[in-house]
């Protein structure tokens, strides 16, 4: 993994065998990130990501082996727990170019990813919300 911190931007390079979230949310606590979006494209050889079942307020993950070109990634990074929290949404193509994506619950890097954070200087915590099961964005506790 390299990064450069460029003003109110990172630019980020994932190499081969890098998680995609992990390593997002290692450059966000090192760089002390509380908000920021985030995009990139790349390669992955294998890919958990899915859904969220609102009947169970559960996400449903399937786990792909195999190699894809990530094609967007683009999500944001708030805190959660104290802690830097990735939010990614990804869309892949397989071997015969066909696209799906879902959630990301992690991807591990085949080739490379190259990313690009847009640093917020606030702050957004995540609130649990136990109509949807889900940890959202505390818009109203955005401090900087």
């Amino acid at each position: 993994m390299e990064y450069k911190r460029i003003k109110d931007k990172i630019i980020f390079r994932l190499e081969m065998g890098d998680k995609l979230i992990s390593s997002t949310e290692e450059i966000a606590k090192k760089e002390n990130i509380k908000l920021a979006s985030i995009n990139g494209i790349g390669a992955c050889s294998k890919i958990e990501m899915g859904y969220i079942d609102l009947s169970i307020k559960e996400y449903r993950f399937k786990t792909f082996d195999t190699n894809f070109e990530i094609l967007q990634t683009t999500g944001n990074i708030t805190m959660k727990d104290g802690k830097p929290f990735a939010h990614i949404h990804i869309s892949v193509a397989d071997e015969e170019c066909k696209a799906f994506g879902g959630h990301l619950n992690e991807a591990t890097i085949s080739a490379t990813f190259e990313g690009v954070m847009q640093i917020i200087d606030h702050t957004i915590n995540r609130k649990f919300d136990s109509n949807l099961g889900l940890a959202l964005m505390n818009i109203c506790s955005i401090d900087k």
